[in-house]
């Protein structure tokens, strides 16, 4: 149980407020105020997605984090465009979802606290300038955006 709890603590209130819009928003989007059940079950994999990520670090106590770099955000790009676009689950369609937008985020959160993404790119073998970390994240911003209109629509 304390590890569940630290898990919890351990999100920021930011990051779980942006999921939670996040996920209502493109409830809403594509199914409007009377959502069937399927709609649910989206929701419970974004719920689970918020904390997904947080959880495998805390219960394989892993330091540094494996799904704090680069190397497992392009992996999971292409994994989460296929669960959106081929599976039809729509547990799986959230969990993928907002796993992305967590990823976004840290990123995000890491280049206003530290002013780089150095840290995602330890697994390159050379430096990444700063220009180039910042053109990699908004491509990957777009691919988010592009797999999110694909499941609205």
């Amino acid at each position: 149980m304390e590890k569940v709890m630290e898990i919890i603590k351990k999100k920021p209130t930011l990051f779980l407020a942006v999921s939670i819009g996040y996920a209502l928003g493109v409830g809403v989007i594509k199914w409007g105020i009377a959502w069937p059940p399927q709609a649910f079950l989206y929701f419970a994999g974004s719920l689970l997605g918020v904390y997904f990520l947080d959880a495998a670090e805390v219960f394989f106590a892993l330091s540094p984090s494996p799904f704090r770099s680069i190397v497992f955000m392009a992996a999971f790009s292409v994994v989460s465009f296929f669960i959106v676009t081929s599976s039809g689950s729509f547990v799986g369609s959230g969990l993928v979802l907002s796993l992305f937008l967590s990823l976004i985020l840290w990123q995000i959160g890491e280049l206003q606290i530290a002013g780089n993404l150095n840290s995602w790119y330890r697994m390159v073998a050379g430096p990444v300038s700063l220009s180039m970390q910042r053109w990699i994240l908004f491509v990957f911003i777009a691919f988010f955006v592009i797999e999110t209109y694909l499941f609205i629509r």
